[in-house]
């Protein structure tokens, strides 16, 4: 079964992958701004520039978390770790079972 544990770790390098784009977003943003400031770009083409940088870092947020996705569900998989359907699936199982065993000790006893 797997643990939160796992999913901590899944959870972690995911949003590891999203903050180097963000961070690298940011840091492309400031060179915009420093290449107004030297005057190279006009301040109208920099809000262009800047638009397109977002795109592009965008389009690619969404590629690599998607395989990145791809990728922890073949690891997962190989490792045979149940998915978090299966896993809820199971605690329903457990749920009922319970449910069911509570009902027939209730059954044979004979207080009540």
């Amino acid at each position: 079964m797997p643990s939160d544990k796992n999913q901590d770790v899944v959870d972690k390098l995911l949003k590891a992958g999203i903050g180097l784009f963000a961070m690298t977003e940011e840091k492309v943003k400031k060179l915009v701004d420093e290449l107004v400031e030297r005057g190279e770009i006009s301040g109208t083409r920099s809000k262009s520039l800047a638009d397109e940088i977002s795109k592009r870092f965008e389009k690619g947020r969404q590629e690599w978390t998607g395989k990145f996705t791809q990728e922890m569900r073949k690891v997962l998989s190989s490792l045979d770790i149940p998915s978090r359907s299966e896993v809820e699936l199971i605690k329903e199982d457990l749920r009922e079972i319970k449910r069911e065993l509570k009902r027939l000790r209730k059954q044979d006893d004979p207080k009540d």
